[in-house]
């Protein structure tokens, strides 16, 4: 073992024992997630310690308004702050106390203790007390939810070989700097058996049938769909044929997932709505879709899209429901992306286009119970990749290429590698892929395929594409990188200088476009998005699991933008932006537990870390 990292080796023996139950698998991974956004959020980016009288301890975590500190063994030192603890902590009134003044402390202690501390900072005692309340509810949800899924990996068997579907709903533990990466309020636990990805499941879509005067849609093509939209699966069709009387023919049918729709029957405006006959319930129509990462979007591999529902649930932060203004943005965010399609996309490098969006609106009635009417009908289509469908080649989602499952000793990733290696490769190679693949060179490629178009693309059009680990998606061949894929088009943001410039404003988007922010503002989410959330756990997966420190992984990263900043004229928009990347002291961070501590969910607080880059 190094003072950076430890080999796989000492990994399979200290942190994943296949002997380990699902809730002490959960306990570790919880702790790991709470631990790092702590430490983050707090500025303790590098918390090693040596100390004379301990040491077997590496580790020290400051609790300075509670006066604590917690001590264990750091067996990766994340340049991110992508840490990996070993499995005991201690606390001690300082480094030197006696043998008898340290005392072991478990999940459940260090989480009181962590509480403690960040809640301290709310100086309102009642409201202290019921923000405190309410995150460590949400702590142990998730940590329940968390065990539930870990239990149900290790009681079924992944398939011979990994394809989309199995990535989708294998995202078991999570964000690594979120607090409560698995919290889920609003579903039962018979709900989540029968709609939560993690559990492997697909399920029957629901479906309404809309008067045509309440339909509001925007759709990318200049097409009224109405009721015959080619999008709508046949299956939902024929059933919404048999069942609407002659003079509901006409009326247009919207998707919509079983749990919302049953959610959905007990409001008061919509009870009405169907007592007047302007809204028919058809029930479950089907098909039967998968859910995907997210909870509620889903993947219709018949018609080859994705479904993204409401779902009046909190997931993490937010209740997952499209309001109007995200709507609006999503399908400004599309036909802005549509105007660079053809020469910034490639087989490489894609971008999934959200095709349009549906949902009811009622006039004359209050504001607020219009918005919950819209939220709660709203449905976004999303275009698929072909390759969805694929035996082999299929786009996996890089959140789940990182997950480590219960009995495994390594990232998805690296069986994903050795899977795609098995056409082209001889079966002593397959078996050995963590020896033979040449890491460093496939991280360049991955960078080739994906940060590369991504800062070029933000520089010249000023499109700054929100993707982190779970928006991204990556098909291998041979082993190496060879298709990157961005979607969920709500979160980009796009400088509105440059779409000035393109003439974009009023012709394609308006003025006043949410999808529209400074550069400041746009720069700032490229950097959190890609190079904070999403490239610091690619490099902390690849590093610790080939048994390297981090930084020569890092320094592939400054060498591949230092080569694209040597292309560009030094006046360009583009060597200004990877100049800023090279040199800045510092890079934004989503600060996860104090946002959610603070009730901030909308509005997330951020702090800064030092950047690895440089």
């Amino acid at each position: 073992m190094t003072k950076d990292n430890v080999t796989i080796d000492t990994f399979q023996q200290t942190v994943h024992p296949s002997s380990v139950s699902p809730s002490g698998l959960a306990r570790q991974e919880m702790l790991s997630r709470i631990l790092n956004a702590y430490l983050r959020e707090t500025e303790q980016h590098d918390p090693y310690v040596r100390i004379a009288t301990r040491p077997d301890l590496s580790l020290v975590i400051e609790l300075p308004r509670t006066g604590q500190k917690i001590y264990g063994n750091l067996l990766h030192r994340s340049a991110a702050g992508h840490h990996v603890y070993g499995d005991t902590f201690h606390i001690a009134e300082s480094d030197e106390a006696q043998p008898d003044g340290w005392r072991e402390v478990s999940f459940e202690q260090i989480t009181t203790l962590l509480l403690d501390e960040i809640s301290s900072v709310e100086p309102n005692p009642e409201a202290r007390m019921l923000k405190r309340g309410e995150l460590e509810q949400m702590v142990y949800n998730s940590f329940e939810h968390m065990t539930s899924y870990l239990d149900h990996a290790l009681n079924v068997w992944s398939p011979v070989t990994l394809d989309f579907r199995y990535l989708e709903q294998a995202l078991l533990c999570g964000h690594p700097f979120h607090p409560t990466p698995k919290s889920l309020e609003g579903f039962s636990s018979s709900d989540s058996r029968a709609y939560s990805p993690e559990f492997g499941v697909s399920f029957p879509l629901s479906c309404f049938a809309v008067a045509p005067e309440l339909v509001l849609e925007d759709w990318l093509d200049i097409v009224d769909y109405g009721s015959e939209a080619p999008w709508v699966p046949a299956e939902m069709a024929e059933a919404a044929w048999k069942l609407l009387s002659l003079e509901s023919k006409h009326y247009v049918l919207l998707p919509c997932h079983p749990w919302q729709a049953a959610y959905l029957r007990t409001l008061e405006p919509v009870k009405s709505l169907l007592q007047q006959g302007t809204l028919i319930d058809l029930g479950t129509t089907g098909p039967s879709v998968y859910p995907t990462s997210s909870v509620r979007t889903v993947w219709d591999p018949k018609e080859g899209c994705f479904y993204k529902l409401s779902l009046h649930i909190r997931i993490t932060n937010f209740i997952r429901e499209n309001n109007e203004e995200q709507l609006l943005r999503t399908l400004d965010a599309s036909r802005i992306v549509k105007q660079i399609q053809d020469h910034w996309t490639s087989e490489k490098f894609q971008i999934l286009l959200e095709k349009g969006y549906r949902s009811l609106k009622v006039p004359e009635i209050p504001s607020s119970t219009q918005e919950a009417l819209i939220s709660g009908f709203s449905m976004i289509l999303r275009e698929a990749p072909e390759s969805c469908s694929s035996a082999t080649g299929a786009p996996y989602v890089v959140a789940s290429l990182m997950e480590v499952l219960p009995g495994e000793t390594e990232p998805l990733l690296f069986r994903a590698v050795r899977e795609s290696l098995q056409s082209s490769s001889s079966p002593d190679r397959v078996n050995d892929t963590r020896v033979q693949t040449d890491w460093y060179e496939w991280l360049r490629q991955y960078l080739e395929l994906s940060m590369v178009p991504l800062v070029e693309l933000y520089a010249e059009t000023g499109i700054s594409l929100e993707a982190h680990v779970q928006n991204s998606m990556l098909r291998l061949e041979d082993g190496m990188p060879a298709t990157f894929v961005v979607r969920d088009l709500e979160g980009i943001s796009v400088n509105r200088v440059l779409a000035e410039q393109q003439g974009w404003i009023d012709q394609v988007v308006n003025a006043n476009s949410p999808v529209l922010y400074t550069e400041e503002e746009s720069r700032h989410r490229l950097k959190y998005y890609f190079f904070v959330n999403h490239l610091s756990h690619v490099v902390q997966r690849l590093a610790y699991y080939t048994g390297q420190p981090e930084q020569p992984y890092w320094k592939v990263v400054r060498n591949k933008l230092e080569e694209l900043r040597k292309k560009t004229a030094e006046s360009s928009h583009i060597n200004d932006v990877i100049r800023d990347l090279l040199t800045t002291e510092t890079l934004p961070a989503k600060a996860n537990l104090l946002s959610r501590f603070h009730q901030r969910g909308e509005t997330p607080l951020y702090v800064n870390i030092p950047n690895p880059m440089r």
